[in-house]
């Protein structure tokens, strides 16, 4: 059987290898970002999405600083997305995206946002998905014989307890928290932990906060709650550095290295000065 091809059939068949050859390698000489997302809820402050990106690059792994992503919002009963915004990554290849305030409390329901990114003259298109549902994390400082404890409850969107969660407490500082008690304590059947504060710690007029924290849960995400507390040993705050000494800012330099070395300087250009104008006047008197 002969087959004959004439240059039609060359053309469709050229127009198929391409159209393959495109899909297989859609976006050459672009990196592929690789996005993680982790929906985060500080009680009575706020919620976000924190969005993490990095590439392969040519020297190995680097973050992907300046991409930008489309965030949108998915229902599942219309099966649609709604536009939410943009978010930009900082040098560090993260980005935070604020999360609406007003979001239903009262189920059990899943909220599920899209992260996209589109058009980018750097990175393929490509795209990330995060679903969480709400809970309800609250903790307090009690007296339990004669011992600072702190209670914690963790609850659903329904106000249910949530059982075998691991809650982390720490006790915030400057540069991060301070573990209290154990690695984590796991929640009972009425949502609750029980953690003594055995040991007392220094704070500012005594004034101590603590942090609860549900870590990265695969239902929740990561919820903290914070408590403050006149529960710490007082201390006094020493730092001068409103005061004018030699490790202040600029504005705030002592008073002595404003006035001696301008001394100085004027009592050495001063004279110079006056020979200038003595020289000038014997000059012009020769004359």
């Amino acid at each position: 059987m002969k087959v004959f091809l004439n240059y039609q059939n060359v053309f469709i068949i050229f127009l198929i290898f391409l159209g393959i050859s495109i899909r297989a390698y859609p976006q050459a000489g672009k990196y592929k970002a690789r996005v993680s997302l982790m929906y985060t809820h500080i009680m009575d402050k706020e919620s976000y999405i924190a969005i993490s990106a990095k590439y392969k690059g040519e020297n190995g792994f680097a973050q992907a600083a300046d991409l930008e992503f489309s965030v949108y919002q998915m229902d599942e009963s219309t099966d649609s997305l709604a536009y939410l915004g943009k978010v930009k990554t900082n040098s560090d290849g993260k980005a935070k995206f604020n999360v609406p305030a007003d979001l239903p409390k009262n189920s059990n329901d899943a909220f599920n946002y899209i992260v996209r990114i589109e058009n980018d003259k750097r990175f393929e298109d490509g795209e990330a998905s995060v679903s969480f549902s709400y809970a309800s994390l609250s903790a307090e400082i009690t007296k339990i014989d004669s011992v600072n404890t702190i209670s914690a409850i963790l609850t659903d969107g329904a106000g249910n307890p949530v059982q075998g969660e691991l809650l982390k407490v720490g006790l915030k500082r400057l540069y991060g928290s301070l573990q209290i008690g154990e690695d984590s304590y796991e929640t009972d059947e009425d949502g609750a932990i029980l953690v003594p504060i055995e040991k007392p710690m220094p704070g500012v007029d005594g004034n101590l906060t603590y942090e609860v924290v549900l870590s990265e849960s695969d239902t929740y995400g990561t919820i903290k709650a914070e408590v403050n507390a006149p529960i710490g040993i007082p201390i006094v705050d020493q730092s001068t550095f409103d005061e004018r000494t030699m490790w202040s800012p600029p504005t705030k330099t002592p008073l002595y290295l404003l006035i001696f070395p301008n001394l100085i300087i004027l009592s050495v250009w001063i004279p110079l000065l006056i020979l200038t104008i003595n020289l000038y006047r014997i000059s012009k008197s020769k004359t």
